[in-house]
């Protein structure tokens, strides 16, 4: 009998949700594919895979998408690896250059700048490479592992360190936490990404088999943050406390309330035509 196919996201962020698929009890019960948060969308539309942790704004744009319950990349207040680099203050932003990998947060940067702001710039995306992306823009959207990366280069703000990139005097970027502009504008968590199931996957049992991946994971976040350390050249204390403090893997009734905001606020910043509702399997 084939394998559930389901395609797992690589960012350090989402490995508690897929470590029991990974490394534990639920190792034989899938067949795994590696990719990004893009990518993941991709496959879950065209029907490669039954079952694709996908970006939460994915979710209105493939017909027949079902959420599973529970298990999310999710955040209460600052995400710390959704970030936007800025040479000019938010309302003066005319171009943002992002991360091909990025689907939700570009959402996300639309829906803050226009709530807040009012401000609809161009988006173009790009590899995430802050040089070429501020060479041009006004600012940079950074997600996952490259964000995570400048925050740790980065720790206090310093000029001296961004040479690269700063086009206009001595001061150092802006970096904005889109999580914390969210919740500042609403209230509310925010739901990044989920496992969802393609048109036609109707296995409600794989809901338990992914909470108990997410479990294992949770129990697990230091042999994670061991594993990124060496593969992120980053201090395992830094992932883990990103692990522990920043990230949240579970959608609770807040989150499924953050995630009809978002959607309907999408909308409004031209990132979506239209909001369908919120259907789990």
């Amino acid at each position: 009998m084939a394998k559930t196919k389901i395609s797992v996201v690589q960012y350090l962020n989402s490995a508690p949700l897929a470590w029991g698929i990974l490394e534990g009890p639920q190792k034989d019960q899938f067949d795994a594919v590696f990719s990004t948060p893009a990518e993941c969308a991709a496959q879950l539309a065209s029907g490669e895979v039954d079952l694709g942790l996908i970006p939460s704004i994915e979710y209105q744009r493939i017909p027949g998408t079902r959420i599973i319950a529970g298990p999310a990349v999710a955040s209460h207040s600052r995400a710390l690896s959704v970030i936007l680099l800025s040479l000019v203050p938010l309302f003066r932003i005319r171009s943002v250059a992002h991360d091909i990998a990025s689907r939700s947060s570009v959402a996300l940067t639309q829906v803050v700048l226009n709530e807040f702001y009012g401000n609809k710039p161009a988006f173009r995306p790009t590899e995430p490479i802050l040089s070429s992306m501020l060479a041009d823009n006004d600012a940079a959207l950074l997600i996952g592992d490259p964000a995570l990366r400048y925050r740790f280069d980065h720790q206090l703000p310093n000029a001296e360190n961004e040479k690269g990139f700063l086009r206009n005097g001595a001061e150092p970027a802006y970096t904005f936490d889109l999580m914390e502009r969210w919740n500042n504008l609403t209230g509310l968590p925010f739901v990044f990404a989920f496992w969802a199931a393609r048109k036609g996957f109707h296995d409600t049992a794989i809901a338990e088999q992914l909470t108990e991946s997410r479990a294992f994971g949770l129990e697990h976040l230091d042999t994670i943050a061991e594993r990124y350390q060496e593969k992120l050249g980053m201090d395992r204390a830094f992932l883990l406390e990103y692990l522990q403090k920043n990230m949240d893997y579970h959608m609770d009734s807040d989150g499924v309330e953050a995630l009809g905001q978002f959607y309907k606020m999408a909308a409004r910043a031209g990132a979506l035509k239209s909001v369908r509702g919120i259907e789990f399997l």
